[in-house]
């Protein structure tokens, strides 16, 4: 019994590191103020330089509203700015997935609510995103949606999609429109 614990104690020791300075070593002279701060904005241009080149996925990689390029992602489009493709698939996608297809469709023809086809020659980013975050309160505030749920009479039901979701549902319809704005070429027949 004794023999066992002497081996494993022998056989688990830990090892003596021999680089370590001894109280007689001579030891390595600190670096000086303009030496440290040198190294110091050489690892920050390293670090901005590895980073530079990073793209964010949202729609692979998960929305984060604070990401640092995520005000770029939301920033309305110009008019005459190209069409995101990638963002415009995953509006078609969501269009289709969360139902808008009960009420909305985009060939110019009515259902329960108004078509879209158009809607951002007529109506700007911002109005399109205040009316599906919040329809309830752009019914109260805003004449024209509230001339609208009274033609269809039938409000707007509260969406549960986040500021991502109705951008990229914007950029669908975009490219529906042919990339075209509010005051763009032409409105759908009947507007």
């Amino acid at each position: 019994m004794h023999y066992i614990t002497d081996h494993l104690a022998v056989v688990f020791k830990p090892p003596v590191p021999m680089d370590l300075p001894t109280p007689n070593s001579r030891r390595l002279a600190p670096l000086g103020r303009p030496a440290a701060a040198a190294a110091f904005l050489a690892v920050i241009v390293l670090a901005v330089a590895c980073d530079s080149g990073e793209e964010w996925a949202p729609f692979e990689e998960g929305w984060d509203p604070n990401h640092p390029m995520a005000a770029q992602v939301l920033a309305a489009p110009d008019r005459g700015d190209p069409i995101d493709m990638e963002m415009a698939d995953a509006g078609e996608r969501w269009f289709r997935v969360r139902g808008c297809l009960a009420c909305h469709r985009v060939d110019g023809v009515d259902v329960a609510g108004p078509y879209l086809n158009g809607v951002t020659i007529r109506r700007d980013y911002e109005w399109f995103r205040a009316m599906v975050l919040r329809p309830d309160s752009m019914i109260r505030m805003d004449p024209v949606a509230r001339d609208l749920a009274e033609i269809y009479r039938v409000a707007m039901p509260i969406q549960g999609v986040n500021d991502l979701q109705v951008r990229a549902l914007w950029e669908y319809l975009r490219r529906i429109d042919g990339g075209a704005g509010p005051g763009g070429a032409g409105l759908p027949p009947g507007d």
